[in-house]
């Protein structure tokens, strides 16, 4: 049996306990993008941080974004990196130790426990489709931002990879229905639910793709994904190699990509 509902808190805990399976998707979209300048890249360039900028992530993972790019924040910065998993932020504490003006904190963003208009950006990358209450968490994000702050939440599209492995599932067995439940928030309807909180929502789209040579790649990121928790392994014999057929005449799985960010100002 799949999963209800992807934003379940307790499989989000066992999802992201320690930045394993993180480390496998991220890796993943590493050695197989199209897009050779990067996600990371695209992201920094869009973002507008300034002198003395206060910043929250919410949701920070591993913190593998901010890898090698801490020296390059302007002066005075101040950043909180923040997770609900407690081993996300060991994680992060350790690897940022040395930088004074680094944060950690556990933080539920449905519950930011700052005082109103405290930063003024805060960032939220492909995490808000996980979130019980939507709203509830982009109303605390709004409140925790100064006047004139900005939130960036980047996101997938409803036909990317999702849309992809759903149909070669279909193929496959599709009985088990994997991939089929829609991301609640996303490309096609973030700019609506932004638009509750905040007057003006940008959202900027990043051109990209898979091309994937090696089968067992593939297959460790369906093991270890989110959507992939309540489906027994036994029923997926043969998955290997039925995407192994998959490939074209370059020996190459091709998957498309949605991906892009919303920029919300206050």
């Amino acid at each position: 049996m799949m999963m209800s509902n992807i934003n379940n808190a307790s499989m989000l805990r066992q999802q992201y306990k320690d930045d394993s399976n993180l480390d496998i998707r991220i890796k993943l979209h590493q050695k197989y993008s199209t897009n050779k300048y990067g996600y990371t890249n695209w992201m920094f360039d869009l973002y507008e941080f300034f002198d003395g900028c206060k910043v929250l992530e919410l949701g920070c993972g591993n913190g593998s974004m901010w890898e090698n790019r801490m020296e390059k924040l302007p002066a005075g910065t101040s950043l909180v990196l923040s997770d609900i998993s407690e081993g996300m932020i060991e994680i992060v504490k350790e690897k940022f130790k040395d930088y004074s003006f680094v944060s950690t904190e556990l933080i539920d963003i449905q519950d930011i426990p700052y005082p109103d208009n405290t930063f003024d950006i805060v960032i939220a990358n492909s995490m808000l489709y996980h979130v019980p209450d939507l709203q509830k968490a982009i109303s605390e994000v709004y409140r925790v931002l100064k006047p004139g702050g900005k939130f960036y939440a980047t996101t997938t599209g409803v036909n990317g990879m999702q849309k992809y492995l759903y149909d070669r599932f279909q193929e496959f067995k599709p009985q088990l229905n994997a991939f089929s439940q829609p991301f609640p928030f996303n490309l096609q309807n973030g700019k609506e639910i932004l638009g509750k909180s905040f007057s003006k929502v940008d959202k900027y789209e990043y051109e990209d793709s898979l091309e994937i040579t090696e089968t067992a790649d593939l297959m460790n990121w369906i093991y270890s994904s989110l959507l992939m928790l309540r489906i027994d392994k036994n029923d997926l014999e043969g998955l290997d190699e039925f995407f192994e057929n998959c490939k074209d005449e370059r020996g190459v799985i091709k998957i498309p990509k949605e991906a892009g960010m919303f920029v919300s100002s206050k």
